[in-house]
């Protein structure tokens, strides 16, 4: 269905939701520019990454568009492109990975929030993703928040409106999520979670 003026983008994501491919495209082309700066974002804090904002942000939708997924709203739609993006990057260290011991190629890194910022410490995007993976299996809202506030750009407000948590809760969660990896990553020993 031909759209003659801008439709508001709650009507496209509802229309989404039951099945409408064209609808959640608009929905997809009204938050690409928001979507854009969230990709750029992210790839800054990557190390020798070989790929372009434009280039991570259309991969992110072709996973997004293959799959059945029902955003909600704004914020939703927003976390599971940050999800997607996560899983875009992963399969590219993994393809990395992969090739290092053919050629040689050092492994994709980023730099982390979750280190001591005084460090200048970087972590292997496999490894964090594999040590997210590990949070998510004993406190998979902490996991959610990470992935939404770190991969996915998301302020504390959005990540609480996701979760229908408060901000509060958001911002703790974080904050314990953070130093949890942050322990995980450089191997000590405390890992404990709770709360």
């Amino acid at each position: 269905m031909p759209e003659t003026q801008a439709t508001p983008l709650t009507e496209l994501l509802h229309r989404s939701i039951d099945g409408d491919q064209h609808a959640r495209d608009l929905a997809w082309q009204q938050l690409h520019s928001e979507l854009k700066v969230i990709a750029r974002n992210r790839l800054l804090r990557e190390h020798r990454a070989e790929i372009q904002a434009t280039e991570l942000l259309h991969e992110a939708y072709l996973k997004l568009a293959n799959n059945q997924l029902k955003p909600q709203d704004k914020s939703h739609f927003l976390a599971l492109a940050s999800v997607a993006m996560r899983q875009v990057l992963v399969d590219q260290a993994r393809a990395r990975r992969s090739q290092k011991r053919g050629g040689g190629l050092p492994p994709l890194t980023l730099v982390t929030q979750f280190e001591d910022p005084d460090s200048q410490r970087s972590f292997d995007l496999i490894d964090v993703h594999e040590a997210i993976e590990r949070l998510e299996s004993f406190n998979a809202r902490k996991a959610q928040a990470l992935v939404m506030s770190y991969f996915g750009g998301m302020s504390d407000t959005e990540v609480a409106h996701e979760l229908a948590i408060s901000t509060a809760t958001v911002k703790r969660d974080l904050r314990m999520a953070r130093a949890w990896l942050a322990s995980e990553l450089t191997g000590q020993v405390d890992k404990a979670i709770d709360g």
